[in-house]
């Protein structure tokens, strides 16, 4: 057998998960080729899933002395950063992941970039099985039998995500995602392995994370424990012993759990998952196609070395794939991270040039902010100055500005006569303007704060012409807390009813005689 054919051989044991054969092939391979690039890449995998990442700077570092060429001497030096990370020397970690990504900039400064290999595609069962509702299905029998033995466990992460945003799973999730507090982590952990499920061997072993494998559909199930601090609870990654700057730590808001039915029983749900998901995506209404929750989240409490080492990580592996795209997203996200990481500047600066000479497209990355909803209510009859006013400071009380256009019948009952423009018309004026975001038909005539939770607003706003009319406008909202009403200065000398009556009139202005 050639070296090629073994090589390949040993390759597709690694990718059927027979580690074991994989390394009694490699093993001889590695003594009589041990100058090889191409044994040392496979043994250097094998080592790494196998608990052995120790094992691996060393070799990585002879490799790295002896390859020609930036890109050959980015890939091992992102081999020896790899396993320095997962052995958790994060201090070389770093300093490797930096030397990978300087070759690389001088790769980029020649004009040259790595070709784009696409990955390996999921099958299509498996690549269907969240759309299919298989996954659903998995994730309300496991809640409802972890509920029956009084674990409150909820769905969490990109699971809630999907539930809240689009009603049901994510079509393109990768895995299931559960929090349980972790006063009940033990008791979890072991239900969902009484309950068939395996647990998956993970690099790195934290104190308040695990993954597990679901025998019969291969599906993986996150588990992320939450531990009470004063009136916040946090998440993350944990490793008890460490420095700080080996954490990821997490911060979300106190939550209430509600029970809720399911066709497998009641399970555990958030009273409240908007707060969960504003705090974890901010903007989570607009989709990221481009989000990595280690680094991504908004409620990172430090962007500490734990983190920037695998964003770094992730960065050089999607720049080496020729994935300019998925690489500028982790360069950027560094930058917005810590804005005093030239490499990571100079990173994103070079891929931008190289993108824009291959007439390839720079993302859009979204702001991600926590947005501020500001929600009114008008009619907008015959729609005039004063509106245009009005919407105007509205909308610049937040980022996202939502206008109930009332029925004609609620013109009625508050004005006693009925409004020139039909509601339909009036809404089609209203959402043509440049400052409102939404327009709405349909809600209470109460602003309640169980409408504004829902609907996730901030901040209820409104102007008055009258006296009255002021007393009337905070009765509507009289059981909102006084931060989320914002009254805005009526606009004088202008109104729907000074319009109706030029109309009616003999058509002269009434600033001329």
């Amino acid at each position: 057998m050639t070296l090629e054919e073994a090589l390949l051989q040993a390759k597709e044991l690694i990718v059927a998960g027979k580690l074991s054969d994989a390394g009694r092939m490699l093993e001889p391979l590695k003594s009589e080729y041990p100058s090889s690039p191409d044994v040392a890449r496979l043994w250097c995998s094998l080592a790494m899933r196998t608990g052995r990442a120790a094992d691996v700077p060393a070799y990585a570092a002879e490799i790295y002395a002896q390859v020609q060429g930036d890109f050959h001497k980015a890939h091992w030096a992102h081999v020896w950063g790899t396993a320095s990370f997962l052995s958790l020397d994060l201090p070389a970690a770093h300093a490797h992941f930096s030397v990978a990504l300087n070759h690389l900039l001088v790769l980029a400064k020649s004009g040259k970039i790595p070709p784009h290999k696409e990955r390996a595609k999921l099958d299509q069962a498996d690549a269907n099985i969240f759309a299919s509702g298989k996954a659903e299905q998995l994730l309300w029998s496991t809640c409802a039998q972890l509920a029956r033995s009084n674990i409150p466990a909820f769905p969490f992460a990109g699971t809630l995500l999907g539930l809240v945003r689009n009603g049901c799973l994510l079509d393109f999730d990768k895995d299931l995602d559960i929090a349980v507090r972790m006063e009940s982590w033990g008791a979890c952990c072991a239900a969902l392995e009484q309950a068939g499920w395996v647990r998956a061997p993970m690099r790195i072993e934290y104190a308040n994370y695990r993954d597990y494998v679901h025998a019969e559909l291969g599906i993986t199930l996150d588990v992320c424990g939450l531990q009470a601090r004063g009136k916040q609870l946090v998440g993350g990654f944990a490793l008890p012993g460490y420095a700080d700057e080996y954490q990821r730590v997490s911060v979300f808001p106190e939550l209430d759990l509600i029970q809720r039915k399911t066709d497998f029983g009641e399970v555990w749900y958030p009273r409240q998952p908007e707060k969960i998901l504003t705090a974890f995506y901010g903007d989570w209404r607009t989709p990221n196609p481009h989000w990595d929750t280690v680094v991504s989240a908004c409620n990172l409490e430090n962007f500490t070395l734990l983190v920037r080492c695998y964003a770094y990580h992730r960065l050089i592996q999607s720049w080496l794939l020729g994935d300019l795209a998925k690489a500028w997203c982790y360069a950027h996200q560094i930058a917005l991270k810590d804005p005093d990481d030239a490499l990571a500047l100079r990173s994103r600066q070079w891929m931008e040039r190289a993108m824009m000479r291959l007439n390839r497209e720079i993302p859009a990355w979204p702001e991600n902010q926590r947005p501020k909803r500001v929600y009114t209510r008008m009619v907008a009859d015959l729609f005039h100055q004063g509106h245009v006013n009005f919407l105007r400071e509205a909308r610049a009380l937040g980022t996202h500005l939502t206008v109930c256009v009332v029925s004609d019948e609620r013109v009625v009952e508050n004005k006693g006569k009925w409004p020139v423009m039909n509601q339909a018309e009036r809404a089609a004026v209203v959402a043509a303007c440049r400052y409102v975001d939404a327009v709405m038909i349909e809600t209470p005539p109460s602003v309640t704060p169980e409408l504004m939770q829902h609907h996730g607003f901030d901040i209820y706003t409104f102007a008055c012409a009258s006296e009255q009319e002021r007393r009337d406008k905070y009765r509507l909202c009289e059981s909102l807390p006084p931060e989320m009403i914002r009254e805005l200065t009526y606009t004088p000398g202008i109104s729907t009813t000074d319009l109706a009556m030029r109309i009616r009139g003999d058509g002269r202005r009434p600033d001329k005689p």
